[in-house]
């Protein structure tokens, strides 16, 4: 009978500790402090597939830089202002014409300036220091820059299990052109797991995205639109409020039609793979 009595006592504590652990909620908010310095390794590779006149290009490439993110100020309601600006950039392009590495060095120490909220809402974000050449930055030019790759975090308590979805729109200005891409985001909070000597939660993740606009090159006016589909993981300290790591696939598929007298439609794939990582 004792035996049978402590058996059950055994397996009712296990089964408290385990229900204590799957209620366990969350508030989560970034908590970046006021005057600190924060760096990030940002590695990111794609292979690109071109179709033009009926003819298949393919091309690959990749770059990798550490990004410095000076948090300005905190206000009152949790809002944080960062000064980013990159102190290495390096960029590698291949293809069947050309196979290049560019040291992006007009970039390095040149700033630009991100406010979000404790939530991670992109709220507003501007050039500080102007940069004459936007050559190798890719679709976004230098606007895409300048921005946190962060995450939308509720703006409710979550633990294990839990889900939460954002949509959102974001324009990119490129030279005289434009893009507008229109995202829906789903998260899931997967489990607590260490991570670089942080106490994390792991949050999967998809993303939707679709994409339209004008952009002009080389004298030709182009109009785009395409999808793209993303999955990934993100390592998140709720402690301390910072995003330790976050890495991401994504498929891409868009069509730029040119327009006047070279009238063109030319589809392009891309698979992208992202890696950003906070450096201690």
């Amino acid at each position: 009978m004792r035996k049978k009595c402590s058996t059950f006592i055994t397996l009712f504590v296990v089964f408290l500790v385990s229900a204590a652990g799957a209620q366990e909620k969350y508030t989560l908010t970034f908590r970046y402090g006021a005057g600190e310095t924060y760096r990030y390794s940002n590695d990111y590779s794609y292979d690109m597939t071109q179709e033009m006149n009926g003819q298949e290009m393919k091309m690959n490439g990749s770059s990798s830089s550490i990004i410095k993110l000076f948090t300005e100020s905190v206000a009152a309601d949790g809002n944080i202002s960062f000064i980013i600006s990159y102190e290495q950039m390096k960029i590698s392009m291949k293809s069947a014409m050309m196979d290049t590495t560019l040291d992006q060095n007009e970039l390095i120490g040149k700033r630009g300036k991100v406010i979000i909220s404790k939530f991670g809402k992109e709220l507003g974000k501007e050039v500080i220091d102007s940069i004459k050449s936007e050559k190798g930055l890719g679709g976004g030019g230098v606007s895409a820059l300048y921005t946190v790759n962060f995450l939308q975090l509720p703006d409710y308590s979550v633990g294990i299990g839990d889900k939460w979805v954002t949509d959102n729109i974001d324009t990119a200005k490129i030279g005289e052109g434009y893009t507008v891409t229109n995202s829906h985001n789903e998260y899931t909070i997967l489990k607590k797991e260490e991570k670089d000597g942080h106490a994390c939660i792991n949050i999967g993740f998809t993303s939707r995205t679709e994409t339209t606009g004008k952009i002009f090159q080389m004298g030709f006016e182009m109009f785009v639109e395409g999808s793209g589909d993303t999955q990934g993981a993100i390592w998140f300290d709720p402690a301390s409020g910072i995003l330790v790591e976050k890495e991401s696939n994504m498929n891409v598929d868009m069509t730029y039609a040119l327009t006047g007298q070279m009238k063109m439609t030319i589809p392009s794939s891309q698979r992208i793979r992202t890696t950003y990582k906070l450096l201690e």
